[in-house]
């Protein structure tokens, strides 16, 4: 018999019952607790824990977050220092 957990409640329920449940909130477990799977419905999730996420999700999607593309800029800018003192370099040189 499956068991089904929201919060600190345990249930077991019936086979054919177990989907309502998942979409009452609760996630079917385990003998030993993990979760076996996760509730599709009934649950909510705090507006700045969604923005987080999503703002997360969107810089996964591009490749590179924000503080890799400034990192990316003032290397970016070294390298082009130096490569314009090679070039002085190498004009006087000849």
């Amino acid at each position: 018999m499956p068991k089904v957990k929201k919060g600190n409640r345990i249930l077991n329920v019936e086979d054919d019952r177990v989907e309502s449940y998942l979409k009452q909130g609760y996630d079917e477990i385990g003998d030993s607790g993990e979760v076996l799977k996760h509730a599709t419905g009934g649950k909510s999730v705090p507006v700045g824990e969604y923005n987080k996420l999503l703002k997360e999700l969107e810089e996964l999607k591009s490749g590179t977050s924000q503080e890799e593309i400034e990192v990316l800029k003032k290397e970016n800018t070294a390298l082009k220092g130096k490569i314009t003192k090679l070039e002085k370099a190498a004009k006087e040189a000849e």
